[in-house]
C-alpha cells in the first residue's frame, strides 16, 4: 500500500506539482494500515502521514533526519491531518453547504485537464497513470472526485464562516509578525531583480470601414453558427485570438471578474449551447457561446473577429506615440497624457511596480535593459502577433538587484495570512473541543 502512495505522490509531483489532497479513506485499508488518529467517527491510517512525508520531499523540504524531530514532525503533519478531517466534518453536518455531483465532475475536469497538459501526448500520461497504480483514467477520476468532493466542502464552509463572520480576522500583534516571519524565513524565496516604471499604452486602431467590415463578418458566422455550423472549425477559420483559435475557440472554465465586462455579462447570460451576437469590446466583435454554466463561472468558446488594421494605421498610432513621449520628455504631466491616451480596455497596467525583471516580456526586457532612473523610454512597440500592434511610452522609475525579501517587504502580505490563520486557529479549537479526537501515534 505505501509503495502506490509514494507512486501516486510521485505522479503529482510530476504533473507540474499539483498537490493532491488527502486518499481516499475506509475501513479495511485503516485496519491493515494502523490507525494514527480517531477523529470523531473517522479513522485516520498511519499510510496518510507517510503520503505527506513523501509529498514534501516531492516539493524539495528537507526531512528531518534526527528520530526526535521526525517524530514531532510526524505529529504535525498528522495535527494538519485532523484540522482537515474536523473542517470535513463540520461541513457536512453545515446545511449551508450544498455540492452536487455536477461540482465534483467540474473540479475533476479542471483538474485533470490541468495534469494532462504537462504531459506530451496521451500515451505519457496514461503511462505515467500506471505508474501510479492506477488502472484506467476511469479509476483515477473516482479516487479523485472523493478528495475534489472533500476540497469543495471544505471551501465551501469555510466560505459560508467568512460570510457569517465567524472567521473574521485576528490581528497579530508586532511581535507576533516578527515571529512569523523569522518561522517562515526558510521558505522565502529569493526576491528577483526587478524594475517599476510607469506606462501610456496605445492601441492602434483600425478605421471605420475596418469596423464596419469587421461586424458584418462576425454577424454573417452568427447565421452560419444558428444554421447549424461546426463551431469549432469556424473558429479555426475566422478567429483573430491566437490564444483559443487552435482550439476551436475554447476559452474553458472562466470566473467571474476574469473577463472583459461586455463579454461577461453576455457569456453569464446565455443558456448553454446558445450563439450570441456579436458583441464589441475594445478587441472586436465577439461571437459567444455558454457550454456549461454555474453560478460563479462558465465553461464558454468564442470567435473573435478583429477589424483590420493597415500599415496606415500603425504608422498613425506610431506617430501618436511618438508625440506622447515628445510631450513628456518636454515636462508634460503624465497623469494628464494618461487619461488622455492609456488603452484601459486592455491588460497593460499604467503603474508596474517591482516586476521581475526576467519575467518581463521580451520587448519590455530589451527596451528597459539599460534604462536609467526619470528616463522616457520608447516608443516600444507591443506586438504580440495578433494584428493589433500597439505602443507602449515608459516612464522607467527604479531598478532592483537580486536579494533577500526583507521584514517591510513582507510585512502586509504576513499580516493577512497571519491574521487569517488565528483566526481560522480560533474556530479549530472549538472544532476539537466538541469533538472526541484520539491520537494513537
Amino acid at each position: 500500500m505505501l509503495g502506490r502512495i509514494a507512486s501516486v505522490v510521485a505522479f503529482a509531483a510530476l504533473a507540474a506539482g499539483y498537490l493532491v489532497p488527502a486518499r481516499a479513506q475506509d475501513t479495511a485499508f485503516a485496519v491493515v494500515d494502523g490507525i494514527a488518529a480517531i477523529v470523531g467517527n473517522k479513522l485516520l491510517p498511519r499510510s496518510r502521514i507517510q503520503e505527506e512525508l513523501n509529498l514534501y520531499r516531492q516539493q524539495g523540504f528537507q526531512i528531518p533526519s534526527d528520530p526526535a524531530e521526525l517524530r514531532e514532525f510526524r505529529l504535525e503533519i498528522l495535527r494538519q491531518l485532523i484540522d482537515e478531517e474536523l473542517l470535513v466534518q463540520a461541513a457536512l453536518r453545515d446545511t449551508m453547504v450544498v455540492v452536487t455531483e455536477q461540482d465534483v465532475q467540474s473540479a475533476v475536469d479542471r483538474a485533470v485537464r490541468a495534469i494532462r497538459g504537462q504531459f506530451a501526448s496521451e500515451l505519457e500520461f496514461q503511462r505515467q497513470l500506471q505508474l501510479a497504480n492506477f488502472g484506467s483514467q476511469e479509476e483515477y477520476r473516482r479516487w479523485l472526485a472523493e478528495q475534489q468532493r472533500r476540497e469543495l466542502l471544505r471551501d465551501q464552509h469555510v466560505q459560508q464562516l467568512r460570510a457569517q463572520g465567524e472567521l473574521d480576522p485576528l490581528a497579530p500583534t508586532e511581535a507576533e509578525l516578527r515571529a512569523f516571519y523569522d518561522e517562515t524565513k526558510p521558505r522565502h524565496p529569493r526576491r528577483p531583480a526587478s524594475v517599476t516604471f510607469r506606462q501610456i499604452v496605445i492601441r492602434v486602431e483600425g478605421d471605420s470601414a475596418a469596423v464596419v467590415a469587421a461586424f458584418r463578418l462576425a454577424d454573417s458566422l452568427v447565421g452560419e453558427l444558428r444554421a447549424g455550423a461546426d463551431f469549432g472549425a469556424l473558429a479555426q477559420r475566422y478567429s483573430d485570438d491566437p490564444g483559443t483559435r487552435d482550439r476551436g475557440g475554447e476559452l474553458g472554465w472562466v470566473r467571474r471578474g476574469r473577463l472583459l465586462p461586455a463579454f461577461e455579462q453576455v457569456a453569464f447570460r446565455l443558456k448553454p449551447g446558445d450563439i450570441s451576437r456579436p458583441v464589441r469590446t475594445a478587441f472586436g466583435f465577439h461571437i459567444i457561446q455558454t457550454e456549461r454554466s454555474q453560478p460563479a463561472e462558465v465553461q464558454v468558446r468564442h470567435i473573435l473577429i478583429a477589424p483590420e488594421i493597415t500599415q496606415a494605421d500603425r504608422e498613425q498610432g506610431r506617430q501618436l506615440a511618438e508625440e506622447v513621449a515628445a510631450a513628456l520628455r518636454e515636462g508634460a504631466s503624465y497623469d494628464s497624457l494618461s487619461a488622455l491616451y492609456h488603452d484601459r480596455a486592455g491588460r497593460e497596467q499604467g503603474f508596474v511596480e517591482q516586476f521581475p525583471r526576467d519575467s518581463l516580456p521580451q520587448h519590455y526586457r530589451d527596451a528597459l535593459v539599460m534604462a536609467q532612473p526619470g528616463q522616457i523610454v520608447g516608443p516600444v512597440l507591443l506586438d504580440s502577433g495578433d494584428a493589433r500592434p500597439k505602443f507602449a511610452v515608459i516612464v522607467f522609475e527604479t531598478a532592483r538587484a537580486e536579494g533577500e525579501f526583507s521584514f517591510a517587504d513582507l510585512r502586509d502580505e504576513l499580516r493577512e495570512e497571519l491574521a487569517s490563520r488565528n483566526a481560522m486557529e480560533r474556530y479549530l479549537r472549538r472544532l476539537r473541543a466538541a469533538t472526541h479526537i484520539e491520537i494513537r501515534i
